[in-house]
């Protein structure tokens, strides 16, 4: 026997679903309208440059709206302009955003909405290398060169790198504030000087201070996580980098003493030099060139290794004959010394080669 059902609450099922159907479809329509009136940032070349404002969010004049940066410790109007774009109120600020900070937008008096630029993943600055690359330097080191992976913020760098002595105490008045500072072209390598006042022993500072090293005493090299790139990352730990500092360095660079191992003809072969002490690394890199017979430079990939090894591979194959090094006279020991001069010299008393180049010879051969 089949048994039949009545739906007695049917009418009362189809008014849930109706009314049901009502509020999803007011909730859409709310969803759409807060999305609307949702902040955003503006990106140029991954810089965040802008914010968008929606002018639903806005009840007064657009010269009403102020723009605060919430990590400032004093709540003042960011610099930039309001432009007026259809729907939306676009702020330009004066200075790009930065990643990882709260902004608040004011209309008048009343906060009517806050943002925060968000960091990106695994896109903090690192540092590359800080040369020299040793663990034992001159005790009158002059240079330091600190490599990053990006373009950093320029002006301020004293303020992120410290020098510790062997007790683990802050030492003053050791590097010389440069303004501007020395970056390369992109940005990404900065030299920081020892102060030379403090290392040339006839000037008054050396006198009143001493040189900022001593022989066989420890030192550590601190870079603070807080430097940030020109994105407004920070760095993604904190560096250190420890040291020694050896004898004194007053002599000039004897590339008499250099070894210089042949090429094999007929291939590219490596020409590889050991120059027997530690040079300037970036100097170093650009300072020999290779000439052939007829003086023509040969073209080719350099590179170094701590400072103390040269290696050249040419992009053509090795040619029998006799070549020549055109060395840079420029070219720097770790205590500034070059091919013509001692750093720390009396000028009065010593003087100095004026020659532009110096060249050494070798020959390919079987």
């Amino acid at each position: 026997m089949v048994k039949t059902f009545k739906f007695k609450n049917l009418k009362n099922t189809r008014l849930c679903f109706k009314y049901g159907l009502v509020f999803l479809l007011l909730a859409f329509f709310a969803a759409c309208k807060k999305s609307e009136n949702k902040l955003s940032i503006v990106y140029a070349k991954q810089f965040p440059v802008g914010i968008q404002i929606p002018k639903g969010l806005i009840k007064g004049a657009i010269d009403d709206l102020k723009v605060i940066d919430q990590n400032a410790v004093a709540k003042v109007s960011i610099l930039g302009v309001f432009k007026d774009q259809d729907s939306i109120v676009l702020f330009k600020p004066l200075i790009p955003l930065t990643f990882g900070f709260q902004y608040q937008i004011y209309d008048g008096e009343k906060l009517i909405g806050s943002i925060q630029v968000p960091t990106p993943k695994n896109n903090a600055p690192k540092i590359v290398k800080i040369y020299p690359d040793v663990d034992t330097i001159p005790e009158n080191l002059l240079k330091i060169y600190i490599a990053f992976s990006k373009p950093m913020r320029t002006g301020e760098s004293l303020n992120y790198i410290t020098l510790l002595d062997k007790k683990g105490d802050t030492m003053r008045n050791v590097f010389l504030n440069l303004q501007p500072e020395l970056w390369d072209t992109t940005g990404k390598v900065l030299t920081v000087w020892l102060d030379p006042g403090r290392i040339k022993r006839d000037l008054i500072l050396n006198q009143k201070l001493g040189n900022p090293l001593k022989t066989a005493q420890a030192y550590q090299l601190v870079i603070s996580p807080s430097w940030k790139d020109h994105q407004g990352l920070a760095l993604a730990k904190e560096y250190k980098r420890k040291f020694i500092a050896g004898k004194r360095d007053d002599q000039i660079p004897d590339v008499k003493k250099w070894l210089i191992s042949r090429p094999i003809p007929n291939i590219r072969s490596s020409l590889n030099i050991t120059t027997g002490e530690y040079l300037d690394h970036y100097l170093l890199l650009e300072s020999i060139e290779v000439l052939d017979d007829k003086g023509k430079t040969v073209r080719g990939e350099v590179k170094v290794n701590a400072g103390e090894s040269w290696m050249f591979t040419p992009k053509q194959n090795w040619r029998k004959g006799i070549y020549q090094l055109k060395i840079d006279n420029r070219l720097e020991d770790l205590a500034a010394n070059n091919l013509n001069r001692v750093f720390d010299r009396d000028v009065r008393k010593d003087k100095q080669q004026n020659k532009t180049f110096t060249y050494l010879s070798f020959k390919v051969e079987h």
